[in-house]
């Protein structure tokens, strides 16, 4: 039977439960991206970025002309930064938990290992949108900087390859979500090639296509005798989800092929797969205090948007 007081063989121990337990709704987009492990500090992957065409002629003309397909190398870098949370125990907390059973010191160190993992996911889940690749984002590239209309992704700049851009809908002020832009977004993803499995935006904007949506159709709906409900159980457009995150930022929607984007996060000696996400537990040493052991969670992720221009389309500048 395994040590309890063991850091990485225990402390593992405790890492699936306390994420099962962990309320996945809070951590919509992070719960649902497929999610993966490497062992390598860069992400790699080629890009089609077109350069091929077709010609009409006649059958008795010769082939002077050939053109193909030009593929480009991708890369997004991991391991370079970590999303960290630790905690200390007295060594007296320790022994008297010991003392009161196997259940008491389990419990001492749940505690602990549930709010770590709980800071973790919140971090993971808010830069999966916002994270600009620095150290403070954890080395994260979200969806803010990859989803953008210009600039560099993945070593790649759409100034020399154009197709290598998202379709953003933006203005220059915020403007009232209508259903003339959740359209014009839609064929926008369409003229792309693309396609969008879900859409992501805050609880305010949910909000906002309920109202929309009220608006726009008179529906009775069937409630048993005694009950009135004015909201919605679920919310969806053209057959689409829309997912309220708590996570996304304000004023903006992502419409996002979720079998183009994945999360990867890095495998080394001291971590684990739990609930598909690489998490390392070690015990901290170097510090001064004898009477305190101390213990860092970590994991070391990055998110790749594997088509950058089929993965996201953004709609922003929505009021709130």
């Amino acid at each position: 039977m395994s040590n309890i007081i063991s850091p990485v063989d225990s402390l593992q121990l405790l890492v699936d439960e306390q994420i099962a337990v962990l309320p996945l709704t809070d951590y919509p987009m992070l719960n649902r991206l497929q999610k993966k492990a490497i062992s390598q500090q860069f992400i790699k992957w080629t890009v089609d970025v077109g350069g091929a065409s077709a010609t009409g002629e006649s059958v008795t003309a010769d082939i002077t002309t050939f053109s193909e397909e030009l593929y480009v190398p991708a890369f997004l870098p991991i391991a370079g930064a970590r999303v960290s949370s630790s905690f200390q125990l007295s060594i007296q907390d320790i022994a008297q938990a010991k003392s009161a059973g196997k259940g008491a010191l389990r419990d001492l160190f749940a505690s602990d290992m549930d709010s770590a993992l709980r800071t973790i996911m919140q971090k993971l889940s808010t830069n999966i949108y916002v994270g600009d690749g620095t150290n403070a984002a954890g080395g994260i590239v979200g969806l803010q900087t990859a989803g953008a209309a210009a600039g560099v992704y993945a070593n790649i700049d759409p100034a020399t390859y154009p197709l290598w851009v998202s379709y953003v809908n933006t203005n220059a002020s915020n403007r009232a979500l209508t259903s003339d832009l959740l359209y014009a977004t839609d064929v926008a993803i369409t003229r792309k090639g693309g396609r969008y499995s879900a859409i992501y935006c805050s609880p305010e904007l949910a909000v906002k296509y309920k109202q929309l949506f009220a608006a726009q159709l008179n529906i009775t709906t069937q409630l048993p005798a005694g009950q009135a409900d004015l909201g919605y159980t679920g919310l969806a457009f053209s057959g689409r989800p829309i997912i309220q995150d708590i996570n996304c930022p304000n004023n903006v929607l992502y419409f996002v092929d979720e079998s183009e984007i994945s999360l990867y996060t890095y495998n080394h000696e001291t971590s684990q797969n739990r609930g598909g996400i690489q998490v390392g537990i070690d015990l901290l040493t170097g510090h001064n205090n004898p009477n305190m052991k101390k213990y860092g969670v970590f994991t070391m992720p990055q998110l790749q948007l594997k088509n950058r221009a089929k993965a996201v389309a953004v709609l922003d500048k929505i009021t709130q």
